[in-house]
């Protein structure tokens, strides 16, 4: 299971404070074909007829919220890719018009929490005694040692780091590290507001944020992490892939994608339950508490809000969550994409 859609904005800066001494691998080798003929694999064909029949809302990345002046609804991604990190013509202009724009977590909040951590680096490591080791097998050791290898990264350090570090290191190949430096389409747009003079609100803290990659007593991250280093054989052709599916407009099967991976590894009573742990501390829960901060802005009106593509689609998504508000939510007409 990946979380590359749903959580990047720590993950260059946190590999280079911590990693720092890691050699940086060659650049990705992005797969031959367009996005059409990348969608159309039999991997990435069965995960989007799974999401189109069992989310709400799988397809669809710009939506208009019917407010006394119409609000925009954003699906980001978080990497930066081509044909995806600078805004389109049609969002820029949203953004530029727009009264406000909500974001996940403002930038000088992010910047603010590094230089604490750079100030304290024992702030990313376990303190409550355990490790990442403590439920793995001999042989899942060794194979994330392997992994780690691959960063530049010994498997001791990992080994004692809070689950979001590791997180951050795995959210990216080896080989695309390196374009974790560069702002995707998240920062692009509060980067865009602000040069237009738009206010910029985060709908959750720093904290809020890095507390959903943490353990609650359950063990689900670690799990996570376990299953992570068990699929990084792949990881390469799948991070391109999420590229592909997300310029098409297909995010549900951002998720659908991860779930079949992780059927791969484990039993379907265990992917089920990491599958369900993860989303409803990943996605579900961190929806219901944005919708309920973005409420002012949309009573205002005018408002335009971008948070990453995984948190729009499904029963407990943003979308469906403003509509159960009696909000009006349709996928705008005009719906910015850009297939390659």
């Amino acid at each position: 299971m990946r979380i590359a859609s749903t959580f990047r904005p720590f993950a260059g800066a946190l590999a280079a404070l911590v990693f720092a001494a890691a050699p940086v691998a060659a650049g990705c080798v992005p797969p031959a074909g367009s996005d059409a003929e990348l969608v159309a694999t039999p991997l990435a064909a069965a995960a989007i007829a799974e999401a189109e029949a069992t989310m709400a809302n799988a397809t669809g990345r710009l939506w208009r919220i019917e407010t006394d002046r119409p609000s925009h609804l954003l699906g980001t991604y978080h990497f930066p890719a081509e044909g995806i990190s600078e805004p389109s013509p049609e969002v820029a202009a949203l953004v530029g018009e727009a009264r406000g724009v909500l974001v996940e977590v403002d930038s000088p909040a992010m910047e603010a929490r590094l230089a604490e951590w750079m100030a304290d680096p024992s702030r990313l490591f376990r303190d409550d005694g355990t490790r990442l080791s403590d439920a793995m097998t001999a042989d899942e050791i060794e194979t994330a040692r392997q992994v780690l290898a691959g960063y530049g990264v010994p498997f001791e350090i990992a080994d004692t780091m809070r689950p979001f570090v590791v997180f951050a290191l795995l959210a990216a190949p080896p080989c695309a590290m390196e374009d974790l430096d560069e702002p995707g389409l998240d920062m692009n747009i509060e980067s865009l507001a602000t040069r237009k003079g738009v206010p910029v609100r985060a709908l959750e803290t720093v904290d809020e944020q890095l507390a959903a990659l943490e353990d609650d007593g359950t063990g689900v991250m670690d799990d996570v992490l376990r299953l992570s280093f068990a699929g990084t054989e792949s990881f390469e052709e799948t991070f391109f892939l999420g590229h592909a599916l997300y310029r098409t407009g297909h995010v549900g099967a951002l998720w659908t994608l991860s779930v079949a991976l992780l059927d791969e590894a484990v039993a379907e009573a265990e992917a089920e339950r990491i599958a369900d742990a993860f989303w409803e501390r990943l996605i579900a829960s961190r929806n219901r508490r944005m919708v309920e901060r973005m409420i002012p802005a949309l009573e205002e009106g005018g408002a335009f809000v971008a948070v990453g593509a995984l948190h729009l689609p499904g029963e407990d998504g943003i979308v469906e969550l403003l509509r159960a508000r009696g909000y009006t939510v349709r996928q705008a007409p005009q719906e910015p994409r850009a297939p390659l």
